[in-house]
Order: C-alpha cells, then sequence, then structure tokens
C-alpha cells in the first residue's frame, strides 16, 4: 500500500494509480505562479521527459478536472523532475521526504488512516459530497484512528457563486414542493430533474439481498448549483439529497423551461 506524503504540512494525494499530486506540490513549495505546473507542463524539457516516460511506461500525467480532486498527477520520476525545476532545495526536501515515506515500515495506524483517505478520496470523486459531509466522515476516520481533533468544527455548505461565508438553508425535495405548492411528486420532481441532467440514478449492494441493488438519486455536476450530496445517515454508501432554499425558486423555472438559467 502506498505510503502518505506530507511535505511542509501539505499531504500529497494519490491518484487510483498511485500518481502524485502536482498542485499539492507546488503549495507545498510556496504556491508561487511561476511554479506552477501549469508552466513547468509547458517546458519544452518536461515535453521531451513525458514523451519518453510515455514511450516505456505508459502514461505518466492525468488531469482530473471538475471534482473535489482536481488536479495534474504524475509520476513519481516526474515529481522529482518538477521539484528539482522549482529549486534545487525544494527537490532535495522533496527526495529525502518520498525516501522516508516509502522505506519506514507499514504500521497498521499508517494502513488504516491510508485506507481510509483512499475510499474518501473515491466517494468525494462518485458521490460529489458536499464539504460537510466529507469533514464528517473525515471527522469519524480521525476518532477511528485515535487521532487528536485537529480538523474544524464545520464546514460551509453553498451554492456556486454565493458570498455569504456560511451554509444556506436546505430541505428535501419534498418539503420543497410542499412548500410551494407546485404540481410535482418527489418521483415525478426527480424523474423531471433526470431529464434535466440535473441528478442521476446510481445503486448499490442491498444490505438485507447482497444479491439485489438498492438504487438511489444522486446530484450531478450540474445539479449541485441548486443542492448538495450528503451521505445518508442510514446508509453511508449513498447520498441523501438538500436543494438549497435559496435556489429552489430558480430550480422550478428551468424544471418548467426545461433550460437551465
Amino acid at each position: 500500500m502506498s505510503k502518505i506524503v506530507v511535505i511542509e504540512n501539505t499531504v500529497v494525494r494519490q491518484d487510483a494509480f498511485g500518481r502524485y499530486c502536482l498542485n499539492d506540490l507546488h503549495k507545498a513549495a510556496g504556491n508561487i505562479k511561476k511554479d506552477s505546473p501549469a508552466y513547468w507542463l509547458a517546458n519544452k524539457q518536461t515535453q521531451e521527459l513525458i514523451a519518453q516516460f510515455l514511450s516505456e511506461d505508459g502514461i505518466p500525467v492525468s488531469v482530473i478536472r471538475g471534482s473535489p480532486e482536481q488536479g495534474t498527477y504524475v509520476a513519481k520520476e516526474l515529481v522529482f523532475a518538477y521539484a528539482m525545476w522549482i529549486s534545487a532545495a525544494f527537490n532535495l526536501k522533496v527526495i529525502r521526504t518520498f525516501d522516508k515515506a516509502t522505506s519506514a515500515p507499514a504500521q497498521p495506524l499508517t494502513d488504516q488512516l491510508q485506507t481510509g483517505l483512499a475510499l474518501l478520496s473515491f466517494a468525494k470523486q462518485e458521490f460529489r459530497l458536499a464539504p460537510s459531509a466529507v469533514l464528517g466522515s473525515l471527522q469519524q476516520l480521525q476518532t477511528s484512528c485515535g487521532l487528536p481533533n485537529m480538523l474544524p468544527a464545520y464546514a460551509v455548505d453553498a451554492p456556486e457563486g454565493s458570498t455569504t461565508g456560511s451554509s444556506e438553508v436546505t430541505h428535501s425535495l419534498t418539503e420543497l414542493l410542499l412548500l410551494h405548492g407546485k404540481p410535482y411528486t418527489a418521483q415525478s420532481g426527480f424523474k423531471r430533474l433526470q431529464l434535466l441532467g440535473l441528478v442521476e440514478r446510481k445503486s448499490r449492494p442491498s444490505t438485507k439481498h447482497p444479491d439485489r441493488e438498492k438504487m438511489f438519486w444522486s446530484l450531478t455536476e450540474k445539479g449541485l448549483q441548486f443542492g448538495k450530496n450528503l451521505t445518508d445517515p442510514a446508509n453511508p454508501r449513498q447520498t441523501q439529497l438538500h436543494f438549497y432554499d435559496s435556489q429552489f425558486p430558480r430550480l422550478l423555472a428551468v424544471m418548467a423551461n426545461g433550460a437551465a438559467a
């Protein structure tokens, strides 16, 4: 199992194939604009290195967009090349950190924490979880590993572009439809939202009948402007949708007109 790599109090994330996030390296190096991964990738020597790597070892670079895990992920050899491009001092720090992380004997707590973070990373990307849901999962992982409480007390859930700086009031689709007195049931409302690409149907193995699938709704990337995906208290393997009260009139207009505003 891959070991956690922490440089200057920044955890360097990994994707499902073990590639490391250059954006985290950039942050650890001081977040200076001229040292950004985009500039490094545009460098002629970098392009030649990637081409050589591609001919020998497969895909060295992966770019994830439009998700909580967005960033540029590269193979370990390219991590060292990027660090050297920033500075010799930073490169030496990265090499020593990676060497220490990968050569130290595995510890049960480290493996447990790494497994939990990997599962959470997958859940964030797969279910597009709201910040509060992610924080709740991290707090549970922190407790299960016996770690000190180092996390914030709350996370802000708000639609994109919100300037309030605090979480916005949400309710279920059923509650908001009743409140606004509109001619949709929750079932027909979700079907309409599905047609508009705002929600999607997902499945998980049934708890009572493992050979069957349990279906549930989840907001798409497009739908996150109107609500948020929370983990369902009844089952953490599925989402529970809440819609922002402030955005619901606009959502109703979208449902009526058939096009996003």
